[in-house]
């Protein structure tokens, strides 16, 4: 028998095994909903969507937080044969005007005929395309139809739409080919492993990591409410323990929330059971990543060698590369005269230096070019030269589509926006191009000029953003205070600290409150958004 080609061939089969099961951690105890269920009632909410007048092809939003609605919409929009639109939500909607605009943006840009949503959310969308995600209603008697495997799956925003957001427009074929890339993660001889996670739905690393895996392979898997661990983060690895989990993937920043609310109450926490625990979504600073790390691993029993960091990207559905499991996180110290100078990662030791993390590799079908020119049929760079990072294979998206959406293919392969290097196989992740950070003619990475900020004790983890002022060689450096009363010389000592780590004074260190600077979804800071920010002295200073 040939393997499931779309993602609803895949649930079919591995309901009729009678395998497979989402439980979710409520507050008021958890719930279950098992595979069999599931093709059940999103059967039964696909028909509702035919008799809406929803047709194979046709756009479909889902709108609200991680419960099993969320799960039983998504697959009913798949049965249908339509392409499913995670929307995105804040935790915190602070302001209804601005989110409702904001929906009408994301729902045109999505090309969404209905929009499903949690019902307390229904009234933030245009009339004519919310409909609440209860079950109810006139069901069609026409058969859903499924999809092909060409046909789109899923448009998923990438992390840093903004005004006019572009979808990855996602293929069946290509979720499939994104599910036999996680495969070697997931399974242990075979046996898929027990997962656990927290990170949203609409987000990429939430649909593609946390909800298909338990429809294709029968695994069983757990899954924390996002608010649950947003209100308290220690909550995540209280679980982890209570359900023997073997695999939690999330951003380093959130792993050290965890670690610091666990230590702050005292607690005893079992974490031993983790066979995987890799940092995803955003960048890291291996230095204070570690450092968190070796705590867990004193005080929670962390298995040092179940931790890794991995790169993917939306527009290659999720994953490109991770490492092999039990390896632990591979480092590489370079110099950073030399990667400013020539865009070589030289091997260094010393003060002027920068400890880089490894992604692990890219294994067939996926292929990596790392290139100094993205042009037709692109020569690789040699080992440790820096340039552009190129992929191309059968879990890439078809393209974007929204308002003026970028062509951002050449030749077949997909142009990342990443700059990185490989040492031995193994991709090592240095910034995106248009961050990069110029001064005297050399090109810096702001990561280096934030990290250095954020080892301040009075600065807040994960709050820090550094660029150009446009057109010209200033560098602003912005960050957050803390509210540990250690603030007394803060922008002092952080313009200190980042002239010793990095070679470049900063133009300005603005201090900003708390909340202030923008992420994204994924917990990536918003480097255009602040320096617009700042430009227009919507911080209360800066300005051009």
């Amino acid at each position: 028998m040939s393997p499931p080609a779309t993602v609803t061939e895949a649930l079919f089969a591995t309901a009729e095994r009678g395998t497979g099961e989402y439980v979710f951690h409520f507050e008021e105890g958890p719930s279950r909903l098992s595979c069999t269920e599931l093709v059940e009632r999103a059967s039964r909410q696909a028909r509702r969507l035919i008799a809406l007048g929803i047709e194979p092809g046709d756009a479909v939003g889902v709108l609200g937080p991680n419960r099993p609605e969320w799960v039983v919409s998504a697959f009913a929009i798949w049965i249908a044969g339509a392409a499913l639109v995670p929307i995105q939500i804040p935790m915190r909607i602070r302001d209804p005007d601005a989110f409702r605009e904001r929906l009408r943006g994301l729902v045109a840009a999505g090309g969404c005929s209905r929009v499903l949503a949690d019902p307390a959310l229904t009234g933030l969308l245009p009339a004519d395309v919310a409909v609440a995600w209860e079950e109810d209603g006139q069901e069609s008697a026409e058969q859903p139809p499924g999809a092909s495997p060409d046909a789109a799956a899923v448009i998923q925003f990438t992390s840093g739409s903004t005004a006019e957001p572009k979808g990855a427009l996602i293929a069946h074929a290509a979720v499939m080919a994104q599910i036999g890339v996680l495969e070697r993660g997931f399974h242990r001889r075979g046996v898929p492993r027990t997962s656990l996670s927290w990170t949203p739905y609409f987000h990429d690393l939430g649909l593609f990591h946390n909800v298909i895996p338990t429809s294709v392979w029968g695994l069983s898997s757990n899954h924390l409410p996002t608010e649950r661990f947003a209100r308290d983060p220690a909550e995540w690895l209280r679980q982890v323990e209570a359900t023997r989990a073997e695999i939690t993937i999330a951003p380093s920043t959130a792993f050290g929330a965890a670690v610091k609310a666990a230590l702050r109450s005292d607690e005893r926490i079992d974490l031993s059971s983790l066979e995987i625990g890799f940092f995803v979504a955003e960048g890291v600073d291996p230095e204070v990543a570690g450092k968190t790390m070796a705590v867990a691993e004193e005080r929670f029993g962390f298995p040092p060698e179940a931790l890794g960091s991995t790169y993917g990207l939306a527009e290659a559905v999720l994953a490109v590369a991770y490492p092999v499991v039990g390896s632990g996180m591979r480092l590489d110290r370079i110099s950073l005269d030399q990667l400013a100078a020539a865009a070589i990662a030289a091997p260094a030791e010393g003060e002027r230096s920068r400890l880089m993390v490894s992604s692990g590799s890219v294994e067939p079908p996926m292929e990596v070019r790392i290139v100094a020119e993205a042009t037709a049929s692109p020569a690789s760079l040699p080992d440790r030269h820096v340039g552009e990072v190129l992929l191309r294979g059968p879990s890439l998206m078809s393209g974007y589509v929204g308002r003026n959406a970028p062509d951002p293919f050449i030749d077949g392969w997909l142009r990342t926006g990443d700059l990185g290097y490989t040492v031995d196989g193994e991709l090592y992740i240095a910034g995106r191009a248009k961050d990069m950070v110029i001064v005297t003619g050399q090109n810096y990475y702001p990561e280096d000029f934030e990290w250095a900020a954020a080892r301040v004790d009075a600065v807040r983890p994960g709050r820090t953003v550094a660029f150009n002022v446009p057109g010209t060689e200033r560098v602003v450096v912005l960050v957050e205070d803390a509210g540990n009363g250690a603030a007394a010389g803060l922008e002092r000592e952080v313009r200190r600290v980042v002239t010793d780590a990095v070679g470049v004074a900063p133009h300005e260190v603005a201090v900003l409150p708390r909340g202030t600077i923008e992420k994204t979804t994924s917990g990536k800071v918003r480097r255009a958004s602040m320096r617009d920010a700042y430009i227009s002295g919507a911080l209360g200073g800066g300005g051009s």
